[in-house]
């Protein structure tokens, strides 16, 4: 295994959150009734004319700055032609010739992964199996949908999943799609090709669909690097094909040649005419939402542990709730503690999810960590308090009042506290030079205990060290 090395290119289609369709007025969900978001069209019915979509233009404008491709200031369509059932008209407008976007790159850890064109173009209709017939939902035809292509410059497992991450990171902080796998919203197709160690030529290239997350695509990768290799030593040819992932039997499984392919018989969309973009792209330009690499840099510079900005990164809608609460609070540490690691673990127990979180809820957690950032409360109160505001409508500070929580902030009645203790613990106070961690931790045990934790542990250290000393 370890004389051969994998070359590897990604095909990622991603749908817009545009309200309406590529070309026509209907609008885009994902969750409404079945066939009930399509018009003439759509269907491409007998006398109609597409419309190229502004605002999808505008998006695939703004994906190629960020991705820093040449983009082509006219824009074009073509047909791409077949008869199949998920596309009603017999063909797919699409850009084969004339991409939006040229000669774009991505940098990941080790090294930039180049990608050769980004276009836009319409979905086709969702296919299900139901009670073992093929049913079909044309809510989901024409639906904007702009292809990624990159060059094969990806080796390893680690690098396509580092690349497919960043790409999502862009399209979903720009707002250029929601990036949900789940939903097929972002889908990833791999071409991996496999050599021996030494040599410039290519092996024979075999294309793996149907992989629905970023773990299976590494698995996918892996899985196919393992099985043509182990053809190229049994001295077989690996045979040009399309195959698809099983996540059951955690394989690739056989899908059809690519000598099948279809011949598409690609020309020129007639019925849209070619459209100078020029004044489009500044405004689009000029709109862009901040860029992740930059978002990333803010909270690494505000001091943001790295864990939790991965965390916050991985995952836009993370990044939307520390986002609207940071802005009441500014404080980049404690609010990104608070909403990655204790409200995260609140909701993962409650089995919810923080897009779902409604305002009020918002409003009442930025009134907790106000508490706690100005120290009326502690951390240990602050959990029990975020419990509570969660299934009511109360607010924080009437939890504060029932149960017992006001702080004991007046450093004259600490520090009697702390000069009773130390008058009755001198043995302790013999070791502060040598065990102070240790002296101040039992001490603090002492007020806390006797305070049931409303003294200021930020006041109160600050008395006991002056007093140790």
């Amino acid at each position: 295994m370890n004389n051969f090395r994998a070359t590897i290119g990604i095909e990622v289609h991603t749908e817009l959150n545009t309200l309406s369709k590529m070309f026509s007025s209907v609008a885009v969900s994902a969750y409404d009734k079945p066939n009930t978001n399509i018009n003439e069209i759509d269907l491409g019915l007998p006398g109609v004319l597409p419309s190229p979509n502004k605002a999808a233009v505008i998006k695939g404008i703004q994906l190629a700055t960020a991705l820093k491709m040449e983009i082509n200031n006219n824009l074009c369509f073509d047909r791409k032609n077949y008869f199949y059932q998920d596309l009603p008209k017999g063909f797919q407008i699409t850009q084969q010739y004339h991409p939006i976007g040229r000669n774009g790159q991505i940098r990941i850890s080790n090294k930039i992964i180049k990608i050769e064109r980004i276009h836009l173009e319409e979905d086709t209709a969702k296919q299900q199996i139901i009670n073992g017939k093929l049913c079909l939902d044309y809510n989901r035809c024409g639906i904007p949908l702009i292809e990624i292509v990159s060059q094969p410059d990806m080796e390893t497992p680690k690098e396509a999943i580092e690349y497919l991450t960043l790409l999502k990171r862009i399209l979903t902080f720009l707002n250029i799609s929601d990036g949900k796998m789940e939903d097929g919203s972002f889908r990833a197709d791999v071409n991996i090709s496999v050599a021996p160690i030494g040599t410039n030529k290519l092996g024979t290239k075999v294309e793996i669909k149907n992989i629905n997350s970023f773990a299976n695509v590494g698995s996918a990768i892996e899985y196919e690097f393992q099985r043509q290799v182990r053809q190229l030593l049994k001295g077989e040819k690996v045979i040009q094909e399309t195959r698809r992932w099983d996540e059951n039997k955690n394989q690739t499984i056989f899908m059809r040649l690519k000598s099948d392919a279809i011949d598409y018989h690609y020309f020129r969309e007639p019925n849209i005419v070619q459209i100078d973009i020029n004044h489009l792209i500044g405004d689009a330009q000029k709109s862009m939402l901040k860029l992740p690499t930059i978002i990333e840099n803010e909270l690494l510079n505000n001091n943001v542990a790295t864990n939790l900005i991965q965390q916050i990164m991985d995952d836009h809608n993370i990044y939307n709730v520390f986002n609207t609460i940071n802005a009441k609070i500014h404080n980049y540490p404690l609010v990104s503690t608070w909403v990655v690691v204790e409200l995260g673990g609140l909701l993962k127990a409650k089995g919810a999810k923080y897009e779902v979180l409604e305002s009020n809820f918002i409003n009442r957690f930025i009134n907790l960590l106000k508490l706690l950032n100005n120290q009326e409360i502690n951390g240990k109160q602050a959990k029990t308090i975020l419990e509570k505001i969660y299934t009511s409508n109360v607010e924080p500070v009437e939890f504060v009042q029932q149960l017992g929580f006001i702080q004991i902030k007046d450093p004259t009645i600490i520090q009697n506290y702390f000069k009773k203790y130390i008058a009755e613990n001198s043995n302790m106070v013999t070791q502060y030079k040598e065990r102070p961690e240790r002296v101040e931790k039992f001490f603090i045990g002492l007020l806390m205990r006797d305070t049931k934790g409303q003294a200021n542990p930020n006041i109160s250290i600050e008395i006991l060290k002056k007093l140790l000393s």
